[in-house]
């Protein structure tokens, strides 16, 4: 069996050769991992076979997060197949890689599922924006793949020196994610500003009073430049499910201030939908720490990245740390936007391109389609054990768990 072109084998035989496409399979469970799906699988050669279907869960995007998810890609207009966790193994069958877009536990089942089929399709992995820091948590539950893909050189290097302290045998690849267009560094756009587009994270800032001072701060930008257009845009609208769980939606709080007259209510625009959509030629970006930013920085757009709460792990932005594009509210106020420094982008998110991601999955296709991939035992066993101590932790009422712990204890010590 020989390679054909964009991913497919060839088989020859009597002078007739058959193409059979490589098929790979995304699972996600969520908006921005769909998003991610989707993105990634549009970005291949001709001659693959895609399919992406969700996971049913309580974070199921809604419809209209599910059309924004998948504009502009092959599941444009369609609704993906959502099954149940029970299904998995079923839907995985015939799959020559799967690529499991999806939060944590969720990969970990998927990859369960996968290692006790008899033909083990490949197992790769990623997150689905800016993966810094790199996390024992993000590893652990990813623990039984072949590969895990990162999206910039500091990534993967940070990911490469946890996975050897682990001591995991996959793959740590550099790839770029699937929505940054441009073909290596992207170059600034200079016109008039008209557009601000506010980019919220689910997580950060946690405070409520952090988040209202984002909004007075933007209200603020509004009445001093009132031919400006000031937008959030949210990923869902308060109460609809997304990645993270969101204590203090924005919305929510724009609601409060209008009330309670701290703000006129006219100087915001609350908006869902693509981000791409927001990202005019005449737009600039302020966020905490949102991937969205990379998606302005790749179309030349000036952006701001909020320090007031902190440059940090924590606050999910340390790595835009040298950046060139760091400022505070006051800035915002001013309308103080950035361009990036051309040193940063190089090693963070806008490298060029030298091993296409097609040639990648192209490689583990065919050990899988040659049987040649097989999950450790003893790495699967454990793996099982993991998630058992957790179901107890979560159905066990206390009394019962403690008796569990003591007895197990109890067979740890020495005759």
């Amino acid at each position: 069996m020989t390679l054909g072109p964009h991913g497919t084998a060839e088989s020859s035989g009597g002078g007739n050769n058959t193409v059979q496409p490589f098929r790979v399979l995304a699972v996600a469970d969520s908006d921005s991992y769909l998003k991610f799906a989707c993105a990634t699988l549009e970005s291949l050669g001709e001659g693959w076979e895609c399919e992406v279907l969700l996971v049913r869960s309580p974070i199921l995007p809604t419809l209209e997060q599910i059309q924004a998810a998948t504009a502009g890609t092959f599941l444009a207009g369609k609704m993906p197949r959502v099954i149940p966790a029970s299904g998995l193994r079923t839907a995985l069958a015939g799959a020559d890689v799967v690529l499991a877009s999806a939060t944590g536990p969720v990969v970990e089942e998927v990859f369960t599922q996968a290692s006790r089929m008899p033909h083990r399709p490949a197992l790769l992995s990623a997150l689905p924006g800016v993966a810094f820091p790199a996390t024992r948590k993000a590893l652990n539950y990813r623990a039984l793949g072949d590969a895990f893909i990162t999206h910039s050189h500091a990534e993967c290097r940070a990911f490469n020196d946890l996975a050897d302290a682990m001591r995991l045998p996959q793959r740590i690849l550099v790839s770029r994610l699937p929505f940054l267009a441009s073909p290596g560094r992207p170059e600034p756009q200079r016109v008039p500003l008209r557009s601000v587009v506010f980019a919220p994270q689910a997580k950060v800032p946690v405070e409520r009073d952090q988040r209202v001072a984002i909004l007075q701060a933007l209200a603020a930008l509004a009445r001093r430049r009132p031919e400006l257009s000031v937008r959030v845009k949210l990923r869902a609208w308060a109460g609809e499910p997304q990645t993270h769980l969101e204590q203090y939606p924005f919305d929510q709080l724009w609601s409060d201030l209008v009330a309670a007259r701290a703000v006129g209510g006219h100087e915001l625009q609350f908006c869902t939908g693509p981000m791409s959509a927001q990202l005019t030629p005449a737009a600039a970006m302020v966020t905490v720490s949102s991937t969205a930013a990379l998606e302005a920085l790749d179309a030349g757009l000036p952006a701001l990245i909020l320090d007031d709460f902190g440059l940090s792990e924590q606050m999910l932005n340390k790595v835009f740390d040298g950046s060139g594009l760091v400022g505070n509210l006051e800035d915002l106020v001013a309308g103080r936007f950035r361009h990036p420094d051309p040193r940063w982008l190089r090693d963070n998110y806008f490298h060029a391109r030298t091993v296409p991601l097609d040639d990648l999955l192209v490689n583990f296709a065919e050990r899988a389609r040659a049987g040649k991939l097989a999950t450790d035992p003893e790495r699967l066993a454990a793996v099982q054990r993991r998630k058992m101590r957790s179901k107890l932790r979560t159905v066990l009422p206390s009394p019962a768990l403690k008796l569990v712990r003591r007895l197990r204890n109890a067979r740890r010590l020495p005759a």
